[in-house]
């Protein structure tokens, strides 16, 4: 039997095969967040020892904040994300910060969480998965979700009051149930 022939007999078990495996194989990375979409879940300990689902926050509006200690503008920009969060937190306002612990160390955290007084969860994003997923990789970058679950604005370096105004403000002035 020559080659050709054998290769012929062979073809549809090899196509067989290689749908099996493409059937098996993973179905790649975790749904990136795009605006206007309902952002992906995560789970990530906070450096309070406790852990956070971002779907536990459903109902209020959140400000996802990627930063690390040594990013000079997440030091400018957190001033302001405390000041917020501790003023419109009683209309319904959530911040989050996330910090990528895998281009940081927790004591180096600690320290900047205390020295400015961060009220709001700070959690650790210890091998960078999420910081992946939701393509941090300049710092910072914040997300805002609206009350359902819905990305509405991204902003790649520090939030300003003009963004708070024009992004958040609005979403906060909604009520939960509109």
């Amino acid at each position: 039997m020559s080659i050709v022939h054998r290769i012929l007999r062979l073809a549809p078990m090899i196509g067989l095969l290689a749908l099996l495996i493409g059937c098996a194989a993973p179905t790649g990375q975790a749904s990136q967040p795009v605006v206007g979409a309902e952002v992906p879940d995560f789970t990530l300990p906070a450096l309070s020892g406790e852990t956070l689902r971002l779907s536990e926050l459903q109902g209020h509006v959140v400000i996802i904040n990627f930063w690390a200690s040594w990013c000079q503008p997440c030091v400018n920009e957190t001033p302001r994300l405390v000041s917020w969060y501790e003023q419109h937190h009683d209309a319904g306002l959530q911040v989050i910060g996330v910090d990528t612990l895998y281009q940081d160390s927790r004591e180096s955290v600690e320290t900047f969480a205390n020295e400015y007084k961060i009220s709001y969860p700070v959690l650790v994003d210890e091998v960078g998965d999420i910081s992946r997923q939701w393509q941090a990789r300049q710092l910072p970058r914040s997300y805002v979700v609206d009350r359902e679950g819905v990305l509405r604005f991204v902003r790649i370096g520090e939030l300003t009051e003009r963004d708070f105004e024009q992004q958040v403000r609005p979403l906060l002035e909604q009520s939960a149930g509109s």
